[in-house]
């Protein structure tokens, strides 16, 4: 995910699309375009910053940059990190990215770099035990960093210089024994419209709001209530991406990468107290489990998992390919997804541009508004 761009200017709302979409009978083309990584590790990190300049990241310490569209992508290895599994990476532009490894104690660390990934500062080591961080959202200069709990509550940190300090919010919500994050993507937490969000799985799969209180009160962290499903660890809510009107939540259970996957949508800023369930809303799941979604700014989404990459128009779900990957990210009409293998597809909505056409594309789907709805 970009920290730049995190949704494309001009986004209208989702019913506004949707009516739209049903009006033409059809929806712009989906491509998605293999291209040579370079790495066979499992990529698990994506951030698209243009349709130019991306960031990936992955297991062995292992960062990629391009900024020719794809064409080429440079391997980066981090100093001190050739152990380490970055699971989320955040571009600002062609020279500064932040990257966050996860795992146990002294696992769990954040990097930066200011120079296209020539040096790298540790900004960030964890030295609890018994924490573990899963993944991290930015808004500009803001940055939040989700951990699993520690004595019951759930770990958030957060910098508002870029990432190059990080500090741990007080007061930081509960999770219910066996509620845990997924670091499958690095995608379970978002910021938008001024709200911090993130969703959750084990025994309970559901999204946690810092919500506003007012009246000068300090903001405060309310859940939603839990979604319909077996109270399991390997399933839940596994990614969360703002969209101008306000969060998709989405997931499902990774042992079970062919069942129906879950979906929930969520409001911007919910008025603490007025309705318990804060707007949360599950809606028809993706044709199997899917670990990381993505957003243009007209609330088109993508959703990619093992088994398959899917898109959502708002009512309905529309099969793009077969072929899955663990994260994703848009910008605009343009972006990328990446996996086990080290694989790497570039994704273009609309008309195929001049970077696709150089590459043999893996998949191309025209979506319609008839599509499967998922049920």
């Amino acid at each position: 995910m970009s920290i730049s761009f995190r949704i494309a200017a001009g986004g209208m709302l989702l019913a506004l699309a949707a009516n739209a979409w049903a009006q033409s009978g059809h929806l712009p083309g989906v491509t998605l375009a293999s291209q040579d990584s370079g790495v066979d590790v499992r990529l698990r990190g994506m951030s698209a910053v243009s349709d130019k300049v991306a960031w990936a990241s992955g297991g062995d310490g292992t960062v990629l940059r391009t900024v020719d569209g794809g064409r080429q992508w440079q391997v980066i290895r981090v100093p001190g990190a050739a152990g380490l599994d970055f699971r989320d990476i955040e571009g600002v532009d062609a020279n500064r990215a932040v990257v966050l490894s996860i795992g146990p104690g002294e696992a769990s660390r954040v990097y930066r770099t200011a120079d296209g990934g020539r040096s790298w500062q540790l900004a960030f080591q964890n030295r609890d035990p018994a924490a573990f961080l899963d993944c991290m959202a930015f808004d500009g200069a803001h940055g939040v960093i989700l951990g699993d709990p520690v004595d019951g509550r759930f770990q958030v940190l957060e910098t508002r210089d870029g990432g190059e300090h990080w500090a741990l919010r007080d007061g930081s919500p509960k999770g219910a024994d066996g509620e845990a994050a997924f670091a499958a993507s690095g995608t379970c937490i978002a910021l938008g419209g001024g709200t911090i969000v993130f969703v959750t799985g084990g025994a309970r799969a559901r999204a946690h709001y810092l919500i506003d209180a007012g009246d000068g009160e300090p903001p405060r962290w309310q859940a939603t209530p839990a979604a319909d499903t077996a109270p399991v660890p390997s399933a839940g809510y596994f990614s969360v991406a703002s969209v101008p009107h306000g969060f998709i939540a989405v997931g499902g259970d990774y042992e079970q990468p062919d069942a129906d996957g879950l979906l929930a949508s969520l409001p911007k800023n919910p008025a603490p107290g007025v309705s318990a369930t804060l707007g949360y809303r599950e809606q028809p799941g993706p044709a199997g489990y899917r670990s990381g979604i993505a957003c243009t700014g007209d609330a088109n989404c993508i959703a990619t998992g093992p088994s398959g990459t899917d898109w959502w128009n708002g009512e309905a779900w529309t099969a793009v390919s077969s072929r899955g990957f663990d994260a994703i990210d848009l910008v605009g009409g343009t972006g990328w997804a990446s996996g086990e293998g080290g694989r790497i597809a570039r994704i273009t909505v609309g008309a195929a541009d001049a970077v696709t056409a150089d590459v043999a594309p893996v998949e191309t789907a025209q979506a319609s508004a008839a599509g499967d709805s998922g049920d």
